[in-house]
């Protein structure tokens, strides 16, 4: 790699590298992809004369969280909602190293050493917990903010361009839209050096502004409790800076989070000459504000400050300006490459390792009749919060995916939902949290309500001997999965796997 600029070679080489962690795995390993993979599912075959007809309604409205949903819908006649979720996912990560290459280059003229620092942040918690529409939806509103900075002449139609860009960043996701924001707002500050230049630059941003108009037919119905009453606020936000990378080994993500931290501030301090570009600079300082002044949830999105800190981050170091030796910026840049490398291969081996236990395990699926009410419930009296971030608490979504079944884990969001569940006791009880089990008395509870509420298969995971229930039998049982059907619904030509 020559130490002016990346060649394209080294370029898709990384881009390759990106998506290997979605296309090496047929289950992948981020938290909520059981729960994207079932709304997806479902989109596609609603109103096709199947079993989901009976449990789901889809109210199609424009919402600020359809970003890898609606490509998936157009996909899923060809590959089938599985494979055409991973391939779209797959594209999340080289989309957001493009993003990264061409905010670097708009602003240093290449792509530098600190922007290959910055690229191990692609895999941060929110791609590991899932978050697949706002993931893409940072990358696009990276791509957007680049081209921002870069177009000098904003004619009417270029900033149409910008109007439509704005409104599919939205589309994708409404966080990803803020970040956009906030980047370009971050830009422009930058450069006003008279106050009466303040408001010029501020009405040549309002095609950024498009998205307001769906924002208001959607009429999000957000809302919660003053979060700085909450005493351990300032906990929670020095936290999420610590734990940015968390997801995959707590030594590996720690060390890498201070690795480059220290790298950073080395390269700023005495890397030769390097300097903060005032444009990124001053966006990441807005995105820093953001993620310390907002709530966790916001217009229904969970982990909105958390979401941001990565983002806040990423562009924070690659804003670090070139190093006038050219020795220091490409050690550099290949310190930033062997990093990203080394995250992105660690997170394919342990998604790949990962995958062939969670395939063997939704070989509980074949015991469920299709079209069932499958009571999903995971077990985990442990009472500690696990650093590696796993689907276990989501498999269920597997049933709506493989058995077009209903199943309690669910994202349920009143107001804000175009997936909404039919039954009224399901939208108030049967959501997602209704699946975790703490100990064993709340398991015989919540079991009973199952009994009680038409479930007529009930999959406990996460224990390995679980108590008989009444009026059920087992279907299928492992040292991880226990599958409990009412009689009526049991094959009996299906053996159970061994214990």
């Amino acid at each position: 790699m020559h130490a002016r600029a990346l060649s394209w070679r080294w370029m898709i080489l990384l881009l390759v590298v990106a998506a290997m962690p979605m296309l090496a795995v047929t289950v992948p390993q981020a938290s909520d992809y059981p729960n994207h993979l079932a709304r997806m599912h479902v989109f596609s075959e609603i109103g096709r004369g199947t079993p989901l007809d009976r449990y789901f309604r889809v109210d199609w409205r424009w919402i600020g969280n359809l970003g890898v949903d609606l490509p998936v819908v157009m996909l899923a006649p060809l590959f089938g909602v599985e494979t055409a979720a991973r391939l779209i996912s797959a594209l999340i990560a080289p989309l957001t190293v493009i993003g990264i290459a061409m905010l670097s280059r708009s602003v240093h003229g290449r792509v530098t050493g600190s922007a290959l620092l910055a690229l191990p942040f692609v895999f941060a918690q929110p791609f590991l917990f899932g978050f697949i529409n706002y993931c893409l939806a940072v990358a696009v509103a990276l791509i957007v903010a680049a081209l921002w900075n870069t177009t000098v002449r904003r004619t009417p139609l270029r900033l149409a361009g910008f109007a439509i860009a704005a409104t599919f960043v939205w589309t994708a996701h409404l966080m990803g839209w803020a970040i956009l924001l906030l980047l370009v707002a971050g830009s422009e500050l930058a450069q006003v050096r008279r106050a009466r230049d303040l408001l010029a630059r501020a009405l040549a941003a309002t095609p950024l502004l498009a998205p307001v108009i769906p924002l208001v037919l959607w009429r999000s119905s957000g809302g919660g409790q003053p979060y700085w009453q909450d005493p351990a606020i300032l906990t929670s936000k020095f936290m999420n800076f610590v734990t940015v990378l968390k997801g995959l080994w707590l030594p590996f993500d720690l060390a890498m989070t201070a690795i480059i931290g220290l790298l950073a501030i080395v390269a700023v301090l005495s890397a030769g000459g390097r300097r903060l570009e005032p444009r990124l600079a001053t966006g990441a300082g807005l995105l820093l504000v953001a993620a310390l002044l907002l709530p966790t949830k916001i217009f229904e999105s969970w982990a909105a400050d958390l979401r941001l800190t990565s983002v806040a981050v990423m562009v924070a170091i690659t804003a670090i300006g070139p190093a006038t030796s050219p020795q220091r910026e490409k050690l550099l840049t290949l310190i930033g490459a062997a990093l990203f490398v080394t995250r992105v291969g660690w997170t394919t081996v342990q998604w790949y390792r990962a995958d062939r236990l969670l395939t063997a395990r939704l070989a509980v699926l074949d015991a469920v009749p299709a079209g069932s009410r499958v009571g999903f419930l995971s077990v985990d009296t442990s009472g500690k919060v696990p650093w590696t971030l796993t689907p276990d608490r989501k498999l269920g979504g597997y049933a709506v995916t493989r058995r077009d079944s209903f199943t309690n884990s669910l994202f349920q969001t009143p107001g804000s939902e175009v997936m909404v569940f039919r039954r009224p006791r399901d939208r108030a009880t049967w959501f997602d949290g209704s699946q975790d089990i703490t100990d064993l008395p709340m398991l015989r509870t919540r079991i009973a309500q199952m009994q009680a509420d038409d479930f007529n298969a009930i999959w406990v995971a996460g224990l390995k001997d679980v108590p008989p229930i009444p009026g059920y039998a087992i279907a299928y049982a492992s040292d991880t999965d226990t599958l409990f059907l009412r009689p009526g619904f049991l094959r009996p030509a299906r053996p159970a796997a061994p214990r």
